[in-house]
């Protein structure tokens, strides 16, 4: 009797025990994981995310479902995520009894958000939730992690149940921004042999981690680069090539350096980069005077979070010019073939041109050894041998031989230029005229030029 007893009992404590609770809560992220996680660095897919949520109701007492964060959700560095950056939104008729609220959508926070009412008579139901991420709202990079606390509770009984999951976003691409030279992070370096892009120094600009803003990048020039006398660098001596796989560019190709300010990239891109090529007219280079030439290029960026400016240092070295080009008629210099006595005189023309920019006067010397031949070593007469020096209008320099007079041996100045030493391109025209009791042939004459500083 004491053993039927015992056995009694027990049966009747356990079958005052439920076999499942009156609520029951199961939370399931629709892609399949066990967490609520943000990847990528773009907008799109990666950052949209969906949550199944299923209550189970055998008590048949009407219930609520919220949600909330546990906490701050911070990176590796301990910063804290602005919750308004991940939105949340309770998806239309994803329900099949009770009501749904937040369909309007709102952003997370740390207090319960009212997700679900059941009906009055508490009947199992289940919906969806969505979340995004809006990074433009993410002023930190890294890994935020969190856990987001769903909760349904019976308005009656107070019986309730709970599910968590963890939530992380990765923002692992924060705005990062350079402009630095090729070669040296603040400066330029550009010589009057830097024609290509393959020698030439360059600013190149690179971003990433964007979140879609506008962003507009200007190069700002308040005045040409100066010499050690202030002399400015003339225009178009030095020109820009931008060059890059973008569509930012709003100016790509070449383009000639002025003073201003000018807008030369400018989209919403995630990340890009392109360069700056410096790049040396080197015929306008030859124009200018001697010296370095320094000034400052200053890079302005312009962003919704503000304005950030980079200023590189320009440096452009215009070495000594003095030089002189020589165009005979020929590659043996100036010949005169099958003069006869009686024939018409025979004209040949020489070109001259000085290129100099160190502004000191200089001259052209001619100098002939000996006078003209024949390859029988006869001598040509020289009062029948003449030249003549045609400088253009308006071009600086004289002259002595303007009008045609007998070649003489020796050396003597045929050119002298201006005080400043400024380049010259002239003409120097030799005439022979055949005479009687002259020997009949061809005649070379051996002459050479130099150019020599006064």
């Amino acid at each position: 009797m004491k053993n039927k007893l015992i056995t009694l009992v027990l049966f009747t404590l356990l079958g005052s025990t439920p076999c499942f609770a009156a609520l029951s809560l199961s939370v399931n992220p629709i892609d399949g994981s066990n967490s609520l996680r943000f990847q990528g660095t773009y907008a799109g897919e990666e950052n949209k995310k969906e949550i199944h949520i299923r209550v189970t109701s055998t008590a048949g007492e009407r219930y609520q479902i919220f949600q909330r964060v546990l906490g701050p959700v911070i990176n590796e560095e301990g910063q804290a995520l602005n919750l308004q950056a991940i939105e949340t939104q309770a998806l239309p008729n994803s329900n099949t009894a009770g009501t749904l609220y937040l369909q309007n959508g709102d952003h997370l926070g740390m207090g319960d958000q009212l997700l679900y009412s059941s009906s009055p008579s508490g009947q199992s139901d289940s919906f969806v939730v969505g979340y995004s991420l809006n990074r433009s709202l993410i002023s930190s990079g890294g890994t935020f992690t969190g856990r987001l606390v769903f909760t349904v509770r019976s308005l009656t009984s107070g019986s309730s149940d709970q599910a968590i999951i963890d939530l992380f976003a990765e923002n692992p691409t924060a705005f990062k921004l350079t402009v630095q030279g090729k070669y040296s992070p603040n400066q330029v370096h550009i010589r009057s042999s830097d024609t290509s892009d393959q020698t030439a120094d360059a600013v190149n600009v690179s971003f990433s981690g964007n979140s879609g803003q506008q962003i507009r990048i200007y190069q700002q020039l308040d005045g040409m680069p100066q010499n050690e006398t202030e002399e400015d660098l003339g225009a178009g001596v030095l020109q820009l090539d931008a060059e890059g796989q973008t569509n930012g560019l709003r100016s790509p190709g070449l383009s000639t350096l002025m003073p201003g300010r000018t807008l030369i990239y400018s989209s919403s891109k995630s990340d890009d980069n392109f360069t700056i090529y410096f790049l040396a007219d080197a015929a306008k280079a030859q124009q200018q005077d001697a010296g370095t030439y320094r000034g400052r290029i200053t890079y302005v960026v312009e962003t919704g979070a503000g304005q950030q400016e980079f200023p590189i240092n320009v440096q452009f070295d215009v070495p000594p010019v003095f030089t002189m080009n020589v165009t005979t008629p020929t590659a043996g210099g100036v010949s005169f073939s099958r003069v006869l006595a009686g024939a018409p005189p025979q004209d040949q023309e020489v070109e001259i041109t000085v290129t100099s920019n160190l502004h000191k006067p200089y001259q052209v010397v001619q100098e002939m050894e000996t006078n003209m031949t024949n390859p029988q070593g006869k001598e040509f007469d020289n009062r029948y041998f003449n030249i003549q020096v045609e400088i253009p209008d308006g071009q600086k320099g004289h002259s002595d031989f303007m009008e045609f007079s007998p070649v003489k041996t020796g050396e003597y100045p045929i050119f002298s230029s201006d005080a400043s030493g400024s380049g010259a391109s002239f003409k120097v025209l030799y005439r022979l005229q055949g005479y009687s009791q002259m020997t009949p042939g061809s005649f070379l004459a051996p002459i050479r030029f130099s150019l020599d500083q006064k």
